[in-house]
C-alpha cells in the first residue's frame, strides 16, 4: 500500500485487493500531509473491518457448515462436503480458518492428486471453495482463499450414452413395468434423478404437452430455477397410460428412493451385457446426445437440459459434426 501523485496533482492510494489485483483510490488531496491523513483513516477503517471477523477453527466451521448443509443440500452433496472437509483436515491439520493459506490449499490439492486423481482433487476443490464462500458470507473470513488458487484442470471426457439399439436392449431386460416407465421418462426428458423423483402429477400439463421442473419445499433444482420441458410423444403416452392405470391418488409420479433406482439400474445394465460404466445419469447424457445427433443446437439442448452454462453442453458438440457439415454446405451452395 503506497501513495503516488498523478499529473493532475492529486494523490492516489494504491493497494492490492482481495483477489490479488492492484487497485487505486483517489484521496482527493493535493497536499501530501492531507493524503497521509487519508491513508491513516483508510488503514484504521480496514483494521476495524478485520476486527469484526469472528474467530473459528476449521473443524468447528466444518461442523457448523455440515449442519447448515443438512437443511439445504441433497444427501449426496452433503457426503461430498463431509469427505472434502475430512480430507482437508487430515492433510493440512486443524487450524484457525483465517490462517489457512494459499500454500495449504495447493499442498492439499497436490497430495490428493498423488493419492487419488485430478478428478478427486477438482471435486474436493469445488466443495471446499463453495463452503469457504459461505464462511466469508458468515463473516468468518475477509476473503475466500480458494478464489486465489487455480482450480485443478481435468481432461475433457466424452460422456457415455446409450445408442437406440442399446436402449432397446436395456428396456427388454427390465421386467418391472414401473421401473421401465421411469427409465423411458428419464431418457426422453433428460431429467436428473432428483428432478424425476420429485415430479408430481400437478407438474404435468397433458393439454399443452409440457412438464414443469420446479422448486418445492422438499426439493430444489440444481440451478435454483424452474423450467418447462416439452414432452416427446413417447413421454406423453407413457405418462398418460401411467395415470390411467393408477388405482389410487398419488402426488408423486414415481415413488422410489434414489439409491434403489441407481442400484437397480446398474443390475439391469449388467444383465443386458452393456458397458459396466453406464449409470443412471447416463440416461441424461443419452437425452442430450440423441438431440445433438439429430442436429438440435447446443443452445436448445442447454435450455432443455437445464444447464446453467452452455459450456456444460459443449461436450456434445462432436456429435453434431454431420449436421454441421450440412449447415455449411447449405450456406455455400
Amino acid at each position: 500500500m503506497f501513495l503516488s501523485r498523478r499529473l493532475n496533482g492529486v494523490y492516489y492510494l494504491w493497494f492490492v485487493d482481495e483477489g490479488g489485483r492492484k487497485r487505486k483510490v483517489s484521496t482527493g488531496c493535493k497536499m501530501k500531509a492531507d493524503a497521509f491523513k487519508f491513508l491513516k483513516s483508510y488503514n484504521q477503517a480496514e483494521a476495524e473491518r478485520r476486527a469484526k471477523l469472528k474467530t473459528i477453527s476449521l473443524n468447528e466451521f466444518m461442523q457448523e457448515f455440515l449442519n447448515y448443509s443438512s437443511g439445504v443440500h441433497t444427501l449426496k452433496t452433503q457426503a461430498c462436503f463431509k469427505n472434502a472437509f475430512r480430507e482437508f483436515i487430515r492433510i493440512i491439520s486443524d487450524k484457525q480458518l483465517n490462517q489457512i493459506s494459499i500454500k495449504d490449499i495447493e499442498s492439499f490439492l497436490s497430495q490428493k492428486k498423488l493419492e487419488a486423481s485430478e478428478w478427486t482433487a477438482r471435486k474436493y476443490f469445488i466443495s471446499l471453495s463453495s463452503a469457504f464462500e459461505r464462511a466469508r458470507l458468515w463473516n468468518y473470513l475477509e476473503v475466500n482463499p480458494f478464489r486465489k488458487v487455480e482450480k485443478p484442470k481435468t481432461p475433457e471426457l466424452i460422456p457415455l450414452f446409450l445408442t437406440k439399439q442399446d436402449f432397446n436392449l436395456l428396456l427388454t431386460a427390465i421386467v418391472e413395468n414401473d421401473f421401465r416407465e421411469l427409465v423411458i421418462i428419464a431418457a426422453y426428458t433428460g431429467l436428473r434423478l432428483g428432478e424425476l423423483l420429485s415430479l408430481e402429477w400437478s407438474d404435468i400439463d397433458f393439454k399443452k404437452r409440457v412438464l414443469q421442473v420446479r422448486n418445492k419445499e422438499t426439493f430444489t433444482t440444481k440451478s435454483g430455477r424452474n423450467r418447462l420441458l416439452p414432452m416427446a410423444e413417447v413421454v406423453y403416452h407413457t405418462l398418460m397410460q401411467r395415470k390411467e392405470s393408477l388405482t389410487s391418488e398419488h402426488s408423486l409420479i414415481f415413488n422410489s428412493k434414489p439409491q434403489y433406482v441407481t442400484k437397480k439400474f446398474k443390475r439391469y445394465v449388467r444383465a443386458s451385457g452393456l458397458n459396466e460404466r453406464l449409470h443412471f445419469h447416463s440416461l441424461r447424457h443419452t437425452f442430450c446426445s440423441w438431440l445433438a445427433e439429430a442436429g438440435v443446437s447446443l443452445y436448445a439442448i442447454s435450455k432443455l437440459a437445464g444447464h446453467s452454462q452452455t459450456k456444460t453442453t459443449e461436450i456434445y458438440a462432436h456429435l453434431q459434426s454431420d449436421s454441421m457439415h450440412g449447415l455449411v454446405n447449405d450456406a455455400f451452395n
